[in-house]
């Protein structure tokens, strides 16, 4: 899938594919902690976009020390967060059912890049799997320790662990995050088992919500997201680390939970209407799945 670009062609490389040309889409604001502007760029050849200027990795942890960053902090204020926590006991099982399906495991070794406060490596452990995490932020490694007695581990030690080790290894609403990029999917070819499978949600700038908001697309989250996938980029991405896509999900919550925070970010603010533009993007995605709002795709390792 090649797309032509609306606007001439610059000398940026795309950090997904290595192409040394891209196009600026458009300019994306960071609502959440600095207000401050990115451009978002898009390759041409495989459809990933990325923002400029991109962080070093050492600037990025400032970018999330933001109450309302809720994967970190857990927080209960206002209705969007509310809503969010009172849909995640169904998505966590989802999330499981999904991978016993996936995996035809009902027990193994599982683990979790980007944990977050824990929430989902308590739901598979209490399903009798063994879990291990690696989560970058240390307070979220707190809270998971005491809520959930959850030892997590920061982002340098996954060079640790040993190989061919996982039956699973998942990365919710993390990969567009993660600086090193290729060196992570090395990393995670090399922990997995033969047979174990990879899990990776993203969100999906093809969806309708993307399309209505705009700018005001609350996925953009700049520049705390670098990278923008479609499935054909995501598709691309992995082949380069001889990893290959079995099968991909939509996420159909995400299409409510997106565009009530792009409510938020735009000026007029309606739950109503974000809930509607929700719907909407909700039923387009039953007739095109690769038009969710967020995909999980699931791959294995090529033999």
């Amino acid at each position: 899938m090649t797309r032509t670009p609306p606007q001439p062609l610059t000398q940026i490389e795309c950090p997904l594919c290595g192409n040394p040309e891209s196009f600026d889409v458009m300019r994306v604001q960071d609502w959440l902690v600095t207000q401050n502007w990115f451009t978002l760029m898009e390759c041409p050849r495989c459809t990933g976009r990325f923002i400029q200027p991109f962080p070093r990795e050492d600037e990025l942890p400032a970018y999330y020390q933001s109450e309302a960053y809720i994967s970190h902090t857990d927080t209960k204020k206002g209705l969007i967060n509310r809503l969010y926590r009172l849909a995640r006991k169904e998505t966590l099982r989802s999330k499981r059912r999904r991978i016993e399906k996936a995996s035809g495991l009902k027990k193994g070794k599982l683990l979790d890049i980007g944990a977050a406060t824990g929430h989902f490596l308590h739901t598979m452990q209490k399903a009798g799997w063994d879990v291990c995490g690696v989560e970058p932020d240390e307070s979220a490694r707190k809270r998971a320790k005491d809520h959930f007695g959850l030892t997590l581990f920061p982002q340098e030690d996954l060079k640790s662990l040993t190989e061919n080790t996982f039956d699973v290894i998942t990365l919710w609403h993390v990969l567009e995050h993660i600086h090193d990029l290729h060196g992570t999917l090395e990393q995670i070819k090399r922990l997995l088992k033969p047979s174990g499978i990879l899990v990776v949600a993203v969100p999906n700038y093809l969806s309708y919500d993307a399309r209505y908001y705009g700018k005001h697309w609350a996925a953009w989250d700049p520049p705390r997201h670098l990278y923008h996938f479609t499935p054909e980029a995501m598709k691309q991405l992995m082949a380069s680390h001889k990893l290959r896509i079995t099968s991909q999900k939509r996420m159909p919550l995400d299409s409510f939970y997106v565009s009530l925070l792009s409510e938020k970010i735009h000026k007029h603010n309606s739950p109503i209407r974000g809930l509607t533009v929700g719907k909407i993007s909700w039923l387009k995605s039953l007739f095109q799945p690769e038009k969710c709002s967020s995909i999980t795709y699931f791959g294995r390792v090529e033999s």
